[in-house]
């Protein structure tokens, strides 16, 4: 889910836009609003609130436009700034919801039923998964998300959390390792429940 573009695209908006350019503006909003919203809803139980939160943070970024820094990555900017606002509304609770994108390569042609089956596998593994991921502890959960389905850097994550660099590996280690555990137990159980038959 990284974006496409790159920090060079962004680092030129948002110089434009802090000069008052109002396409420029426009520009950053088109491209992170929606990435934004996902990212909130990670981070806070109520839509509704995440909605404002975000419309919030482009309309202080307009207004104050003149008065900000020079971003190394406004990507980067945007994401702690959301952050810090849902935690600073008191809505920083970690939802347990987790959104992916239901692509396959089928480099064969299945009949409908082989399809059927394979669509009610990917589903039952995305649920398995889904669990596996709820069953982690919300900064472990958090630091995934960001690593590798945002794509920061490690020294970002710990900028954006206010934690040491090493404690962000060390979070993600750990949630990698009870992943595969998870992962390792649940073939096990299968095998055994196979086995029985």
């Amino acid at each position: 889910m990284a974006s496409t573009f790159t920090d060079n695209d962004d680092k030129v908006l948002w110089q434009r836009f802090r000069q008052g350019d109002e396409e420029a503006f426009t520009a950053l909003y088109q491209r992170y609003v929606r990435v934004l919203y996902s990212y909130g809803k990670k981070l806070a139980t109520e839509d509704a609130v995440i909605e404002d939160l975000v419309q919030d943070l482009f309309i202080d970024l307009w207004q104050s436009r003149s008065r900000l820094a020079d971003a190394e990555s406004p990507r980067f900017y945007l994401f702690r700034s959301l952050r810090r606002r849902i935690h600073k509304a008191g809505n920083g609770r970690f939802n347990e919801r987790w959104e992916y994108i239901d692509e396959g390569f089928h480099p064969v042609e299945l009949s409908k039923e082989s399809e059927i089956i394979e669509s009610e596998q990917f589903q039952k593994q995305k649920d398995e998964l889904d669990a596996w991921l709820k069953s982690l502890p919300g900064r472990q959960y958090e630091v995934l998300m960001l690593r590798y389905y945002q794509d920061f850097s490690y020294s970002q994550i710990s900028e954006m959390l206010t934690i040491n660099e090493q404690s962000v590996r060390n979070l993600v280690q750990r949630a990698v390792s009870k992943l595969r555990q998870l992962t390792i137990s649940a073939a096990i159980s299968g095998l055994f429940i196979f086995l029985l038959k």
